[in-house]
């Protein structure tokens, strides 16, 4: 057996807390755990949505990052300036 650390144990606590309440009887983390492994193989796709390090950009989104780009058309090209944008880390996940 090996020890498994997991980064958000406060999400695991909760949905012990959650199922208690609806099975009426505490589960265990190991059976959680478990049960969520059946859960991922069964639903491989989407599993693999959640984990893939590619950010997913909306049509909305989009839409946005373009609009915002072409109310800056007219601004003269700084080679050496640098901002730091929340729709850059979308992007290129930087």
């Amino acid at each position: 057996m090996s020890i498994v650390k997991i980064k958000n144990k406060k999400a695991l606590e909760q949905l012990q807390a959650k199922l208690t309440l609806r099975l009426g009887r505490k589960a265990t983390q190991i059976e959680i755990l478990d049960y969520c492994l059946i859960l991922a193989n069964d639903n491989f796709e989407k599993l693999v949505e959640l984990v893939t390090c590619m950010p997913i950009l909306s049509l909305e989104k989009s839409e946005q990052i373009i609009e915002a780009r072409n109310k800056l058309k007219n601004v003269i090209y700084d080679e050496e300036a640098s901002f730091g944008s929340r729709d850059d880390e979308d992007i290129y996940n930087e």
